[in-house]
């Protein structure tokens, strides 16, 4: 007990500490614009993805799809189906979350870590997460019509883009 109370006792400053964990938050998802698909675009992507779609025609009583070879298809609506990769990467990973956590909050009483480092590792391996699970899922698989257009059915994949724009902040609040 007197340890607790010596010149070499560093409750205070893990104390400390401890209370900057409430001072900091992180953002991890699409944060990042990719080539030249801005901000906004990436983020529509992600929630249509995330969430599933109905898309109609604005102007006419057709969707004009174009394909590679140069061809357009006409069609009266497209349903994109739900593809949960931002939810099911944290969801999935949940008890390597709570591991880093642990882990994390036993670095602060060793005086091995901060709170911002916590934050930064729990960001990044959330990061990781999404991003894994954006190559995993495969199902719901494409429709014929995308697997003809992109010459494959890998439903989150095909340029890169959405991959990319993962990406995390610690912000100091």
């Amino acid at each position: 007990m007197d340890d607790l109370f010596s010149d070499d006792n560093r409750f205070p400053e893990i104390k400390e500490e401890f209370r900057k964990l409430n001072h900091y938050m992180v953002e991890v998802g699409v944060l990042k614009p990719v080539g030249n698909k801005s901000l906004a675009f990436m983020q529509m992507i992600a929630t249509v993805n995330e969430f599933g779609a109905e898309i109609y025609p604005k102007n006419g009583p057709y969707l004009i799809v174009p394909m590679r070879d140069g061809t357009f298809y006409k069609l009266k609506h497209v349903k994109i189906p739900e593809r949960s990769f931002l939810r099911d990467g944290v969801d999935l990973g949940m008890h390597k979350i709570v591991s880093c956590v642990e882990d994390g909050l036993a670095g602060i009483m060793s005086g091995d870590m901060t709170a911002r480092e916590l934050y930064e590792a729990v960001g990044l391996l959330i990061e990781q997460r999404i991003k894994d699970e954006i190559v995993l899922k495969t199902s719901p698989h494409n429709a014929a019509l995308t697997i003809e257009n992109k010459g494959k059915d890998d439903p989150l994949v095909d340029t890169g883009a959405l991959h990319k724009s993962i990406g995390v902040k610690v912000i100091e609040i």
